[in-house]
């Protein structure tokens, strides 16, 4: 930034961190929380579908024989879905006043 400053100075950059809407905060800190949770009961073993009366999905079975495959799927598709709520895609460009 300070060889861009020296070669020209009337150029002007200034930076500043946008937050993201408060819905998509939630949504991703709940995916994080949820995924934690997921990868947990797909290590231990555990059926949570039992818990609640239910047969246990062909995906939750694929899940419990392949552990680690499933595991790593678990951790990069939600981390992939929480960094989309993340970004904001703010980026302004002005030259001498205008956008």
């Amino acid at each position: 930034m300070r060889v861009i400053s020296q070669r020209y100075p009337d150029i002007r950059i200034e930076g500043e961190n946008y937050l993201p809407q408060p819905i998509y905060r939630h949504i991703a800190s709940f995916l994080s929380v949820f995924k934690l949770l997921l990868i947990g009961l797909i290590i231990v073993g555990k059926d949570p579908f039992a818990f609640f009366g239910m047969q246990a999905p062909s995906i939750w079975q694929w899940g419990q024989e392949n552990k680690v495959y499933a595991c790593m799927m678990v951790f990069f598709l939600s981390n992939m879905i929480e960094n989309q709520c993340m970004s904001t895609g703010a980026f302004e460009i002005t030259l001498n006043g205008r956008f």
